[in-house]
């Protein structure tokens, strides 16, 4: 499975700004739209902008300037969020919130330049209990929630504070759950705080691949994540306790992909060295590069949380619909009081027009049903009629057949026969777009 050349350049790029060397000249055209499309859709396009500055390579203008937006978002969105997490974590103590934060202040400080760091929030997580209460917290202070495709709670403030806070339900495997669960209680107490606490560093890698792990099972993992990981890794990994860190990915029953994983992550970003069996790498690229979209046979060997993940969305979307269909059969009591409003004064009558409504609902379709067959058998008697009319005035009959044997006789009926078969269906189909047959 092979990469397009603006994938394979975008990684190149990364590579170079992270490692802080110069950024290769392409070596053929490129087209720079598609190559910050692909940026922005992995919320990396402030990151290329450091790498194309000092290009020879003529880039479109309007494409140069949309790089440059990204970075200005990104110069302005740190020193907020840095401000930020003082004062929530300063804020959570007061409330006696038990939480940890994933220590945005300290990410930005391991990337080369601050304003490279990828993360886009300020990442908290939590217990389930106290979720309700950080959401009050946030809408105090004008914080206000946005749609997210992840089991957590994104929230917004004016002008570009990000808040991304969650439980063990962030995580889609129980095993991954209960690895969270036991973090709040392994946590030690950051500094003076006795409520907000900080997660130690052999913990902080394992939580980081449950959540990257988690996200591509989902189809959901961007180049972001894996650079906050990158960086992460680069600046611990001689302090980690790789004993204890194997023993527990093999107990959270990724250890096998989590290998993979951060050989992938070192080929892009570190040694470069060429590896065994590169249609693996390859597809694990495509996949994490489509979000999904590709490679995900390949993936699902190495990963089995993907399959289990995808047929746990396809129960959801058969319940789903099997819950659509119990609203439509029984509605809600306000939704039946505007047909029925005797049920406002007696609640206790509403299964019974339940049944009625049903009841409404049959009589209509059998009708519908009786309607149909009596508009075609009169449309087909209406043809036959028509059609003898004509034989017998001569007007359908060709020339050729006015002097036919039995057989050409038995033949031409037949065909008389489908024609008006035909005929009908095509009139009864337009006759079906104007009935009423409740869906």
């Amino acid at each position: 499975m092979k990469k397009g050349y603006e994938e394979r350049y975008l990684i190149n790029i990364i590579s170079a700004v992270m490692n802080q060397k110069v950024t290769p000249e392409p070596f053929r055209q490129l087209n720079w739209e598609k190559l910050y499309r692909l940026a922005d859709f992995h919320h990396v396009a402030h990151i290329v902008y450091y790498g194309i500055m000092g290009l020879n390579e003529t880039i479109p203008q309007p494409v140069r300037k949309r790089f440059f937006q990204k970075y200005l978002e990104a110069v302005h969105r740190t020193e907020r969020l840095r401000k930020g997490e003082k004062q929530l974590k300063d804020l959570m103590e007061y409330k006696q919130v038990s939480c940890f934060f994933m220590d945005y202040s300290e990410m930005v400080k391991k990337y080369p330049i601050g304003e490279m760091c990828c993360s886009e929030y300020i990442e908290i997580g939590t217990e389930k209990k106290s979720t309700d209460l950080i959401s009050n917290i946030l809408r105090v202070r004008d914080f206000q929630e946005r749609p997210i495709q992840e089991e957590g709670y994104l929230y917004y403030r004016i002008p570009g504070i990000k808040v991304f806070f969650y439980n063990y339900n962030v995580f889609f495997s129980r095993s991954m759950k209960k690895f969270f669960k036991s973090l709040l209680k392994s946590a030690f107490r950051e500094h003076d705080h006795k409520f907000v606490k900080k997660i130690q560093l052999d913990d902080q890698y394992l939580f980081r691949m449950c959540r990257l792990t988690d996200c591509y099972a989902k189809g959901e993992i961007s180049l972001n994540q894996i650079i906050d990981f990158w960086v992460f890794y680069k600046t611990y990994a001689e302090e980690f306790s790789w004993k204890y860190i194997y023993e527990r990915l093999k107990k959270l029953k990724i250890a096998d992909f989590a290998e993979r994983l951060e050989y992938l992550v070192l080929r892009w970003f570190g040694t470069g060295e060429p590896v065994e069996n590169t249609e693996i790498y390859e597809a694990l690229e495509s996949y994490i590069l489509s979000k999904g979209k590709e490679g995900r046979d390949v993936s699902a060997q190495y990963l089995p949380l993907i399959k289990t993940v995808a047929d746990c969305y396809e129960r959801n979307k058969k319940a789903e619909k099997f819950n659509k269909l119990l609203e439509w059969l029984f509605p809600d009591r306000g939704y039946m009081e505007t047909i029925y409003p005797v049920i406002e004064k007696a609640g206790v009558l509403l299964p019974l027009f339940w049944i009625i409504r049903l009841g409404r609902y049959g009589i209509r379709i059998c009708y519908s049903k009786i309607k149909y067959k009596l508009l075609h058998g009169r449309l087909v008697n209406l043809k036959k009629f028509h059609y003898l009319f004509s034989i017998i005035n001569k007007d359908v009959v060709p020339p050729a057949a006015k002097n036919q044997s039995p057989a050409g006789e038995t033949i031409l009926k037949e065909k008389i026969e489908t024609e008006i078969n035909d005929n009908v269906n095509e009139e009864i189909t337009e006759k079906e777009k104007t009935m009423e047959i409740p869906k």
